[in-house]
């Protein structure tokens, strides 16, 4: 169809002339799909199809006449004006089918793609320009969506964690990669690209992966585009640049690209996966190791309490092997739990019950585990949880030890407890006593005190003291407490010979503790007594022997109804409770004679035998005359002797030589005399076993080889027993007179009596011993350091007893001279 506009007149004449035109040509043109523009040299539009008009939105006529430029957005008008008159004017560039791609505008102002194709041609002598245009709208936008698909795709790749290689799928030579290809091996993009994809991998291993990337191809080829992850059962490795080995897992696929077929390999770095399996190699391992060399027993149970795994510790504890452990249906049939009261444990309210249906932990769980064999032992259990990764308890892992022997350590730990309680118990038992003891003043006081004291403690059932009769050695009861009115009667009436064998005369005769520990089965007690003791229920009893020196003044028999009584510390305290008795009962009957009207005078003639004193007056033909004894400590005896007619110097070294003398020196000298302080130590010398009996020296001298001393003993001293102990000492000494006296105190001599009572022992030996060294004279004969050496003290220890007996000597003496001029005096 031809358009003419009005003004312009040239443009009818062409129109005019077109309409000579077949009716073919402008139908076929007319109808075209593409539009169909004819500019002149000016680029005025002098032809247009429909197809152009609805292209550009314009009808009725309405582009012939208008300039190309207004069918091009006015931001590309210059441009493409230009580029109309560069083609119009260039005379060496060709116009015939030129093709060229602008971005047009609809008249309702939206924009579009065209694609124009040009060519030039004369018409009537005049000069046009036909343009071809084609709307490409859609193919531009589908070009730019593919490259942007493109871009997308080539970011991913590039971006991707993991290695991608391109190959050419008939060669397998690489075309591309990533960058993560270029990390992973530390190789360029230039170096990579034109490599093998087979020189990627170890060289002995080119071989291997030449034939599977074959095979892939193949493979994938038929199938069309797909991914595969190779495996092979090898270990897949490429090598880095360094020459490392790095392990991969490696995903292949061959699609068609470009009309091209090519291959994609992606390689995946696995060395953290791979050292990750290695340490749950090594950690499982380990677990291994620590499961078989655990000192504790381990086992694994299911939830349905099913023992699947299990160490050699819980064989050794269940006394079953690990193989027929697992063979076992379950545990429970085999193995008893009980509680401490030895009550069987429910599995239903057991440990793994608890674990089960609390989810938590359960730690120090003990009981006593029951074995097939029947065998006992105590168990401490720790149990817990493992769960599986989606949350359900997969597993219970329950811990062990036997723990048979801390048991019995705690209880004897607790055993020992009890001990000490009860020694405590003892302890305030016998300061009880002591305290008795010191209000006592006669040896039946002490006796009694001693036995009520202990029987009215629930410690014990009853006590009593004995001596031994003679001369069966038997026991006769002196005094008791809460002793049971026939079984007290059984002993009294027993004839001696029946006791003579029993603990309590063996504690006499050794001087020893004696305990039965069961008076049921021990032999050495009384058949008589054994069945109405135990009736009583006595089940054990303690003889304990009343010592002071090598005295025995009888035996202290407690009974008790504890078969686990007396034990050796309880014993130990006995021991030093029996010391101190007999240290009472020894200073209550060395007081007799000074409370006494009447005592017994006993003279024993040494001269034959080999005493110290008979056979230095022998060999220096002298005399020794003793003017007093101070019992001192550890058995020792201060001597003060008067040595007449003898060289001092000679007597001492004479002393110091003898093994019974600890210490010797002078006290004063004299022309013809010299007074002497010799220290005796041990239960060696007479004196000293007479007065652990209770007797005292009153005078003795020798002379020349010949001698003598006179002993004080109690009215009521067994004097046989004096006797032998004298010649226990010198056998050949001999007993040559025993006189009593009867005697009447003085007032004076009784206040002294009553004075000397009221000192300690310490006190008097202290005030004795410095008044016979000259301690008092001036200048003083010895000093305090030297008295205090003599009897075995500290000088502060001895100056501390000297002034309390000082201190009480001057009490008594102005409180005595206040009395003088009282009537109870002058009626003494």
């Amino acid at each position: 169809m031809t358009h003419q506009p009005d003004h312009n007149p040239g443009s009818e004449e062409f129109t005019a002339h077109l309409g000579t035109e077949t009716t073919f040509f402008r139908d076929l043109v007319e109808n075209a799909l593409d539009g169909f523009v004819t500019l002149d040299s000016s680029g005025t539009i002098v032809f247009s199809n429909r197809a152009a008009e609805r292209l550009f939105g314009w009808f009725d006529d309405g582009l012939v006449g208008q300039s190309i430029v207004e069918l091009f957005p006015d931001r590309l008008r210059d441009a493409y004006r230009a580029s109309f008159q560069q083609l119009v004017h260039d005379d060496s560039q060709e116009t015939d089918h030129e093709y060229v791609e602008r971005i047009g505008l609809h008249k309702d102002g939206s924009e579009l793609s065209l694609a124009f194709s040009f060519y030039e041609h004369q018409y009537d002598g005049k000069r046009l320009f036909t343009a071809l245009v084609r709307d490409i709208s859609e193919r531009k936008q589908r070009e730019t969506e593919l490259k942007n698909t493109k871009e997308k795709y080539a970011k991913l790749i590039e971006t991707a964690p993991d290695a991608i290689f391109i190959t050419d799928a008939e060669t397998g030579i690489i075309e591309d990669v990533n960058q993560a290809a270029v990390s992973l091996t530390s190789k360029s993009r230039k170096e990579l690209c034109g490599l093998h994809q087979s020189e990627l991998h170890p060289p002995e291993q080119e071989e291997q992966y030449t034939v599977i990337f074959q095979e892939h191809v193949e493979r994938d080829g038929v199938r069309g585009d797909s991914t595969d992850v190779i495996q092979h059962g090898v270990n897949q490795y490429i090598i880095h640049d360094n020459g490392e080995r790095i392990p991969v897992e490696i995903s292949s696929g061959v699609t068609e690209l470009d009309d091209k077929t090519i291959g994609q390999g992606i390689f995946r770095d696995i060395s953290d996966r791979e050292e990750r399996k290695k340490e749950l190699r090594h950690e499982r391992d380990l677990t291994e190791r620590i499961l078989e060399t655990s000192p504790i027993a381990i086992g694994v149970f299911t939830p349905d309490r099913q023992l699947v795994r299990a160490n050699e510790q819980v064989a050794e504890i269940l006394g079953v092997s690990v193989n027929q452990l697992m063979r076992l249906p379950s545990l429970y049939n085999d193995f008893t739990l009980y509680d401490s009261e030895n009550r069987p444990i429910d599995p239903n309210d057991g440990l793994l019950a608890e674990v089960i249906d609390t989810g938590l932990p359960v730690y120090d769980y003990e009981a006593v585990l029951e074995r097939a064999d029947e065998e006992r032992c105590w168990i401490s259990l720790n149990a817990a949880p493992l769960w599986s990764p989606d949350g359900e308890l997969e597993y219970i892992i329950l811990v062990g030890e036997d723990i048979s022997d801390r048991k019995e350590r705690e209880e004897a730990i607790e055993q020992h407890r009890d001990h000490l309680k009860t020694l405590n118990r003892i302890n305030r038992l016998i300061r009880e006593v002591n305290q008795t003891l010191v209000r006592t003043t006669t040896r039946n006081e002490i006796e009694t005190s001693v036995c009520e004291r202990l029987a009215a403690s629930d410690l014990y059932q009853d006590a009593f003291i004995g001596e031994r009769s003679l001369p069966s050695g038997g026991i006769e009861p002196r005094t008791g407490a809460n002793m049971n009115g026939i079984y007290f009667d059984l002993l009294d009436e027993a004839d001696s010979a029946e006791t003579s064998t029993g603990g309590a005369a063996e504690a006499i005769r050794t001087q020893e503790l004696q305990l039965i520990r069961s008076i049921e089965s021990d032999p050495r007690f009384p058949d008589l007594l054994r069945e109405e003791a135990l009736a009583n229920g006595y089940r054990s009893v303690l003889c304990v022997p009343l010592v002071y020196g090598e005295t025995t003044y009888g035996v202290l028999v407690v009974h008790a109804s504890r078969s686990d009584a007396f034990s050796e510390r309880e014993q130990a305290v006995f021991e030093e409770l029996s010391e101190t008795i007999g240290y009472a009962i020894h200073a209550a009957e060395s007081k007799k004679l000074l409370h006494t009207d009447s005592h017994y005078e006993l003279t024993f003639d040494l001269t034959e035998t080999t005493a110290f004193f008979i056979t230095a007056s022998a060999d220096l033909q002298c005399s020794i005359t003793l003017e007093d004894l101070v019992p001192s400590t550890n058995k020792e005896l201060l001597y003060y002797i008067t040595l007449e007619n003898a060289p001092v110097d000679s007597f001492l070294e004479m002393a110091r030589q003898q093994s019974i003398v600890k210490k010797a020196r002078c006290i004063s000298a004299e022309s013809e005399s010299s007074l002497l302080e010799i220290v005796f130590v041990g239960a060696s010398t007479s004196p000293q076993v007479l007065i652990e009996r209770g007797a005292r020296i009153k005078h003795a001298k020798v002379t020349e080889g010949t001698g003598s001393f006179v002993a004080e003993a109690p009215a009521d001293a067994d004097i046989r027993a004096l006797t032998d102990a004298v010649q226990s000492i010198h056998p050949n000494a001999h007993l040559t007179m025993k006189q009593e006296i009867k005697r009447s105190l003085p007032p004076l001599r009784r206040q002294h009596a009553r004075i000397t009572h009221q000192l300690t022992d310490r006190q008097q030996a202290s005030l004795t011993a410095a008044y016979n060294a000259g301690f008092f004279e001036w200048p003083r004969e010895s000093t305090g350091e030297e008295v205090a050496n003599s009897l075995g003290v500290s000088a502060p220890t001895f100056h501390q007893h000297l002034r309390a007996s000082e201190r009480k000597l001057l009490a008594a003496f102005f409180g005595e001279a206040e009395t003088l001029t009282s009537t109870s005096f002058l009626t003494v």
